[in-house]
């Protein structure tokens, strides 16, 4: 079966990209990345080149109605839908927790010269502090090995204490500067007492008689210090992941099963477990009538002691929940019928339910939204968060007290909203102001405390700030 993926040809803007020019994509990760719209996950499969004679960043998806080929399920797998949801009693949070220490903004990192833009590809707790994994790009020389493609990137690991003071040097986890090699959007999880980086390169183009992707992984270990990268998973494409309680990684990605002419390939969708070592703990599974090939928008995100992939279709919403071993829960996929969303920003599974967030523009306005989705796949509410003038934000959304914190930029101040798993939005609020700041809000949630990476400075010149605050008392 051929079917066209929508936004699906934005291979780098998970991988390959323009830079001076470049698209960055938003990413599907823990703690989530920066930039334009995130392509279907399995999108990246297409694996294409850069148009470097007219890079817009903020430019539709040129080649929205590529062909890719997935060998699509006849049933999938669907629950049917849940019944008219007449909503959840009032949300009680429980006590507010206390919110000690004044909000600051640290810088962390600076660009590294020869790049010339980048993104916040994580950002975890571990032992004394917290990690955050910077991505940065550049197009590629005129000439010899490194200007073989277009692109080149590097992956640097940054550790922090909770004020945002470097614990150690920054770490270059991959770097493709010299070589043919791109790579993807990396993906930043907790494992056991570090943490796990995964991510896909490539070399050359599909039809290239040397071309070949896979995942790579690189473990972290519990002081924060990169161990170097391993093979993970031959012929496969760009992976999103989350951390398991057992602090077993689980991750999801597409096998390259076949190139086809015109950059097309037959993509089949997989699930694996990764140990904290960075070694594979059980072969990939084939999850294509849960996650097929043309899902959009994919986010998988720890949910409890467990994760839970969330993803749109058409005009419906999916979540595919997975068990504490990483296997899909045998009450399979919910589906919200009909929801309507251009985008999937970011997601928050929670016990309650699940809260989507996104930004559009309508009417000249940038507006920032989230829908609450019980658990039975039913509609709670479906809320507009905020309406401005200005630049599109990419919003980020993080558990927290009261539910879970929606977070964007409006110029160079952090906005904030908590939504309920009841469907109330709370007044949105101010954070702190960075100079500068772009992209995506990179946070992790403590009770009030919301800890954050964000990306600073103008294209060309990025660096990096740490920033922490508060949620204002209800």
């Amino acid at each position: 079966m051929v079917t066209a993926l929508p936004g699906a040809a934005q291979y780098l803007e998970s991988g390959r990209r323009c830079v001076d020019g470049e698209s960055f994509g938003r990413g599907s990760i823990e703690g989530t990345v920066t930039g334009n719209r995130l392509a279907p996950i399995f999108a990246a499969t297409l694996l294409m080149a850069c148009d470097q004679t007219s890079p817009n960043v903020n430019a539709p998806d040129a080649a929205a109605d590529l062909p890719v080929v997935v060998d699509a399920p006849t049933d999938d797998g669907v629950l049917p839908d849940g019944a008219a949801d007449a909503g959840p009693p009032p949300f009680d949070a429980g006590p507010t927790p206390t919110c000690e220490g004044e909000a600051l903004v640290r810088p962390i990192a600076t660009a590294t010269a020869g790049y010339s833009d980048g993104e916040i590809a994580g950002l975890v707790p571990y032992r004394g502090g917290f990690l955050a994994l910077w991505r940065e790009g550049a197009v590629r020389g005129a000439g010899g090995v490194d200007g073989a493609v277009p692109g080149r990137d590097q992956i640097t690991l940054l550790a922090v204490d909770p004020n945002g003071a470097p614990q150690r040097e920054p770490a270059v986890v991959r770097s493709t500067a010299g070589t043919r090699i791109d790579l993807s959007t990396p993906t930043l999880t907790r494992a056991g007492e570090g943490a796990l980086v995964l991510y896909r390169e490539s070399v050359g183009f599909p039809g290239d008689a040397d071309f070949t992707t896979r995942v790579m992984s690189a473990p972290i270990d519990a002081s924060g210090a990169a161990l170097g990268a391993m093979p993970l998973l031959p012929n496969y494409s760009d992976p999103i992941a989350a951390g398991l309680s057992s602090g077993v990684t689980l991750g999801l990605s597409a096998r390259v099963v076949e190139v086809l002419d015109g950059g097309a390939v037959v993509a089949s969708p997989g699930a694996f477990r990764v140990r904290p070592s960075g070694e594979l703990a059980s072969a990939a599974i084939d999850v294509t009538a849960f996650i097929p090939a043309s899902a959009e928008n994919v986010v998988l995100r720890p949910s409890g002691d467990a994760a839970a992939a969330i993803y749109k279709r058409g005009s419906d919403v999916y979540v595919v929940r997975f068990d504490p071993g990483g296997l899909i829960d045998s009450a399979g996929p919910r589906v919200t019928r009909n929801l309507l969303l251009p985008n999937i920003d970011d997601a928050a599974p929670l016990a309650e339910g699940v809260i989507l967030v996104w930004s559009e523009e309508l009417n000249g306005q940038s507006v920032v939204s989230a829908a609450v989705l019980g658990l039975d796949g039913s509609l709670r509410a479906r809320q507009v968060i905020e309406r401005f003038v200005g630049n599109l934000p990419a919003v980020s959304i993080v558990p927290s007290h009261g539910g879970a914190t929606a977070l964007w930029l409006r110029g160079g101040l952090v906005r904030g909203a908590t939504v309920q798993p009841d469907g109330v939005v709370r007044t949105p609020f101010d954070g702190p102001r960075i100079a500068e700041a772009a992209g995506r809000v990179v946070a992790v949630g403590s009770g009030r405390r919301l800890s954050a990476a964000v990306q600073t400075g103008p294209r060309g010149r990025r660096g990096v700030a740490f920033t922490r605050f508060c949620i204002p008392l209800p």
